[in-house]
């Protein structure tokens, strides 16, 4: 079939018609489904902290692991170098970054701390040596070393392990602090806490293994001790 002479009959055109009607809607949808995706697609920030050498993304309600992290960063940083003159400084700096549900908690504790360092002339500095996050909790581990001093004298400075814990959600772009906890040792992530119970839980075991083992042992002494007494009394 001579398809050009075709085309050029009445039959023909309605044929090209009804295609190009076809591929016209078919585009229409597209470009409709391409506007909606658009249109309710979040809009993604890329950021470059300070605090870490790669890129991070945060969108209204959402954000990278490396922005949970270099927040984590910085406030371990803001909260473990604590002297007597910059305590109300911190205390700045958290309140707009605090959840209602622990602001009041947050604010009376460091007060609290504050009368003490004052009086006390105790000074604080972290080291932060590694940054771990954790997607299954939520929570962000800043580990490193701790140095306190009583006064001026940096040889009663006292070092320990110590990590900051985090829980960290964004609202509206902006970071929200749900959790603060700081303790001594390593990070209590999920398999550091599961390991932790696993052997709590053996230890538990085995004592109550050896009371029962005690007791087994225990019990013919005592129908020995009975029979003698029996036999004396007969």
């Amino acid at each position: 079939m001579d398809l050009k002479r075709y085309l050029s009959t009445f039959h023909g055109l309605k044929t090209e018609a009804y295609f190009s009607r076809m591929v016209t809607t078919i585009l229409l949808l597209l470009i409709m489904f391409l506007v909606a995706v658009l249109a309710t697609r979040p809009t993604i920030i890329t950021l470059q902290p300070w605090t870490l050498s790669e890129d991070a993304q945060v969108t209204r309600d959402d954000a990278s692991r490396s922005y949970i992290e270099a927040w984590g960063f910085a406030l371990s940083e803001l909260i473990g170098n604590v002297t007597p003159g910059n305590v109300q400084f911190i205390s700045d700096r958290l309140k707009p970054l605090l959840d209602p549900k622990i602001y009041h908690k947050v604010l009376e504790g460091l007060e609290a701390n504050a009368q003490q360092l004052k009086e006390d002339r105790i000074t604080m500095r972290f080291e932060p040596r590694r940054v771990v996050y954790e997607k299954s909790s939520g929570k962000v581990f800043v580990n490193g070393f701790s140095f306190v001093r009583q006064g001026m004298s940096f040889e009663a400075e006292k070092r320990e392990e110590r990590t900051y814990e985090f829980v960290i959600r964004i609202a509206n772009y902006a970071p929200l602090i749900m959790s603060i906890d700081t303790y001594e040792g390593v990070p209590h992530t999920r398999d550091v806490v599961q390991k932790r119970e696993e052997r709590a839980l053996r230890d538990e075991n085995r004592r109550q293994e050896e009371i029962r083992e005690r007791a087994r042992y225990k019990e013919p002494e005592a129908d020995t001790r009975l029979t003698t007494e029996d036999d004396t009394k007969l």
